[in-house]
């Protein structure tokens, strides 16, 4: 199951779900505020990764590489 950021419209928390790929966008609702008017966000990884089999994938945890 992929991971998917989002970000609600209303107050800006930005969070991170577990969510089938069918999913994705159904039923949103902000764990802060309880909106329902929350957009997927495009995921750093998915934008600056490296598909190379030697960089060993994956996405760096918050804050930078170790």
């Amino acid at each position: 199951m992929p991971m998917y950021e989002y970000r609600c419209q209303e107050c800006g928390t930005k969070y991170e779900q577990l969510r089938r790929m069918s999913d994705a966008d159904k039923d949103l609702e902000c764990p802060l505020c309880g909106s329902r008017n929350v957009r997927r966000e495009i995921s750093a990884c998915a934008i600056g990764g490296s598909s190379s089999s030697s960089s060993g994938g994956g996405c760096a945890p918050r804050g930078g590489f170790s």
